[in-house]
């Protein structure tokens, strides 16, 4: 009697065949969950540079500013020792956009609202991987 163990070349196609099905549902799942992650990081600076203007507002009677000079010093403190946001992209710590709207992946921007040449108030944006994730407005 001859003595057979092991697995035959179809079972192991077999195999090949359902774990290759599994990949091609699986990766496509956790690549957008990596975007998804690296947009509510983008959202997470958004709101730290919105309650660094917020905190610059209540110093200062209720003026709002959008320069680095006033900001940005209220932003957490990075690894290098600036007061920069981290890209989620790209993993850089850079300075938010003052005075002007995130145009590229992973960057954020304030513009202050101004009227009656009073600061009274700002719009914050926030880049995803496309298009902009969030918009922030004071009072929100």
């Amino acid at each position: 009697m001859l003595n057979r163990k092991g697995f035959t070349l179809i079972e192991l196609m077999i195999v090949v065949v359902i774990i290759g099905i599994l990949a091609a549902i699986a990766i496509p799942n956790f690549i957008s969950m990596q975007d998804r992650a690296k947009e509510a990081k983008v959202k997470g600076g958004a709101h730290t540079l919105q309650l660094a203007a917020e905190d610059f507002a209540v110093r200062n009677d209720g003026i709002y500013s959008d320069l680095a000079a006033d900001v940005g010093a209220l932003l957490p403190q990075d690894p290098g020792g600036g007061n920069n946001l981290q890209n989620a992209f790209d993993g850089t710590y850079t300075e938010p956009t003052w005075a002007g709207a995130a145009a590229a992946q992973g960057d954020i921007g304030i513009v202050a609202i101004a009227q009656g040449g009073v600061n009274v108030g700002y719009t914050i944006t926030g880049f995803g991987k496309t298009a902009n994730v969030i918009t922030l407005t004071s009072g929100q």
